[in-house]
């Protein structure tokens, strides 16, 4: 835990604040229950009087230990979890994992919500009440070694024996609902992103259908859960109902006046103890996660993004989706040099689109080299402006959207400049941007230009980027695109084709003809004959 360096005094704080609050609420209860046993001896007022005031004293100490420890654990695991996010994140940009992915997005979120949860729910609480447990068995000495021996026995049953009779159970809960969370979360993500193209196509109904059988198996877990938790509360308060009851025995004959102070000690101390039952028996599944975070962060070296990139190699690319059983790309092989333009063109659904995505997200076949000719990072492809066909926008303004939040150096003019050049001058920079519904997909295209224009960036790769747009648009597109010096370009719009140096046609997942455009017009093959389509068409 060697990530725990910079908040270990926070920690420690938080850890002992825990523990003197806790006794000093087991006090306020033993004090309450001295009182009761006093009254038997009709004692002098000022007695009376000065215990209330030291248990409204406590009462008061209680509730400030209380939130000072909340707020030193608190902020101590957040940083920490800021912390290892970040470094997370930073190690797996050149690890080859697709960082834009559902499942990457998902394990971001949910794996450091478990880390969370394993410091503030288990460790934490945990250390404070095994710590007041090793103290009340002193202090239970003093009672007798039956009392010692008593309270050694509840706290093994309440923090070991119970949590872990229910380990294996809540683990295997726990990790039925994960697959479930798995699956529905990246059904819901495609459902919400894919809703325009559902909607039109009438298939909007019957894939929200398909949601509900994942949705009510959360529920099942839930319940699972709930009733795990029940049971064991069950258990806890069988345990505190006997320990009264055996307090009562061993107190009766010969101190009777002691019952009403160790009984309250005893339910103060059940209150502290079974809230942590439930977290302790999640302990073995949470680690594990957290374990492979701790793995992942010390194993992945922080790559370097830093080297430019003067060619990108393909070699013999093969790829299938997750759980299909045909290649969407089959021994695909290109070289894209510095200063070079490629135009991939095929029909829809020829593997254009996620030829672009491998060469964009990386993959094992594709290779990126420095001017000197070494491979270098994947992570290096964020030195290349790209414009994929899935576009990312954030609920902010237009300007925060196109600087990335001051990142580019873009002033306000130069962005109304730019919206007023691509017909968007009814956006200024201020304007708030939602993604799920503001932006048209042409003005996704737009707004994304503008971005890469921000980034000034030589390479560019770019999937359909005149898509959706009008004649007058496209051709102002079209000459910034060309403007730029290296291009890896997928398009169905081929009225610039013959400005590209290197033409790619695609057709089922191969590609079946390369060359410069006044070969493969020579040619007369199926690049020919696709520009003939295209100008009958126009």
């Amino acid at each position: 835990m060697e990530y725990l360096k910079s908040e270990r005094k926070q920690i420690l704080y938080s850890i002992l604040l825990g523990l003197v609050g806790g006794l000093v609420g087991i006090a306020l209860f033993g004090l309450s229950g001295y009182m009761i046993s006093l009254s038997f001896f009709d004692p002098p007022f000022f007695v009376i009087i000065l215990i209330i005031a030291v248990i409204k004293l406590f009462g008061m100490t209680k509730g400030a230990f209380r939130y000072i420890e909340r707020l030193l654990s608190h902020e101590a695991t957040f940083k920490l979890i800021g912390r290892l996010r970040l470094n997370y994140f930073r190690s797996t940009i050149g690890s080859g994992q697709n960082t834009h992915s559902v499942k990457f997005i998902q394990k971001l979120n949910q794996y450091f919500e478990q880390v969370e949860n394993y410091y503030i729910r288990i460790i934490y609480p945990y250390i404070v009440a095994v710590l007041i447990s090793l103290l009340l068995m002193v202090l239970a000495i003093y009672a007798g070694l039956g009392f010692a021996a008593m309270t050694a026995i509840i706290a093994l049953i309440l923090l070991f024996v119970i949590p872990k009779l229910f380990e294996g159970r809540m683990s295997r809960i726990l990790e039925s609902r994960d697959r479930t969370d798995d699956a529905l979360y990246s059904r819901f993500y495609h459902y919400i992103h894919d809703y325009t193209n559902l909607f039109v196509t009438g298939k909007a109904e019957s894939e929200k259908e398909k949601l509900a059988p994942g949705v009510r198996k959360i529920r099942e877990n839930e319940n699972r859960m709930a009733m795990n938790e029940s049971l064991m509360q069950f258990l806890g308060q069988l345990l505190q109902l006997a320990a009264i009851i055996l307090i009562i025995v061993m107190l009766y004959e010969q101190t009777p006046l002691w019952v009403p102070m160790i009984m309250l000690i005893a339910l103060s101390y059940f209150d502290l103890a079974m809230p942590v039952m439930n977290p302790a028996s999640q302990y073995r599944t949470v680690k594990s996660a957290v374990s492979e975070l701790e793995l992942d962060i010390a194993d992945a070296a922080i790559p370097d993004a830093s080297a430019e990139v003067s060619a990108i190699e393909v070699d013999h690319l093969d790829f299938r989706y997750p759980n299909a059983s045909l290649d969407v790309l089959k021994d695909i092989s290109l070289t894209v040099k510095e200063g070079e333009k490629h135009a991939v063109i095929g029909s829809s659904g020829s593997g254009k689109t996620t030829l672009i995505d491998r060469i964009i997200d990386g993959d094992a076949a594709v290779t990126l080299y420095d001017d000197s000719g070494q491979a270098i990072p994947q992570s290096s492809i964020s030195q290349v402006s790209v414009m994929p066909q899935q576009l990312d926008f954030y609920n902010a303004s237009v300007m925060d959207n196109i600087t990335m939040f001051g990142h580019l150096d873009r002033d306000r003019t130069a962005i109304e400049e730019d919206l007023e050049t691509f017909e968007m001058a009814h956006y200024t920079p201020d304007t708030m941007v939602e993604f799920t519904g503001r932006l048209s997909g042409g003005e996704q295209k737009r707004l994304q230009f503008i971005r890469m224009l921000a980034e000034n960036k030589d390479w560019w790769i770019m999937d359909e980027p005149t898509a959706r747009l009008d004649d007058r648009l496209k051709q102002k597109i079209w000459d910034h695109i060309l403007a730029r010096p290296t291009l890896i370009v997928s398009t169905h719009d081929l009225s610039r084709l013959g400005s590209f140096d290197h033409i790619h046609y695609m057709e089922q997942g191969e590609i079946i003809e390369s060359g410069t455009y006044e070969q493969l017009m020579q040619q007369r093959g199926p690049v020919y004959q696709a520009v003939q389509r295209f100008r009958d068409f126009l």
